[in-house]
């Protein structure tokens, strides 16, 4: 399945990255990896996430962060949308 990541999504990466980096460069650069390699994943396995909090989404955890993918899949186009990344603890 084809990833797209929406314009809303590379900001919250933005925003994540820079609030990392602000203590540890090196980790800001591997966490935002961690969660592009996961959106690969959700490409190649599109359902294993479970159903979001916004009717038609899905959310998927990134295995060793506290980060959450929010996407939409339309199997007609085969394609899956990144549509934000949020903090687990973030008020949504």
């Amino acid at each position: 399945m084809r990833v797209i990541i929406r314009e809303a999504a590379y900001a919250d990466l933005d925003r994540i990255h820079a609030w990392i980096a602000n203590d540890n460069p090196r980790a800001a650069h591997a966490v935002i990896e961690r969660i592009l390699d996961s959106t690969e994943l959700l490409g190649r396995n599109p359902y294993i996430g479970h159903a979001g909090r916004a009717h038609g989404t899905y959310e998927w955890v990134v295995r060793n962060t506290p980060y959450i993918v929010v996407y939409t899949v339309d199997p007609n186009e085969n394609l899956l949308v990144v549509v934000a990344v949020f903090h687990g603890a973030q008020d949504r």
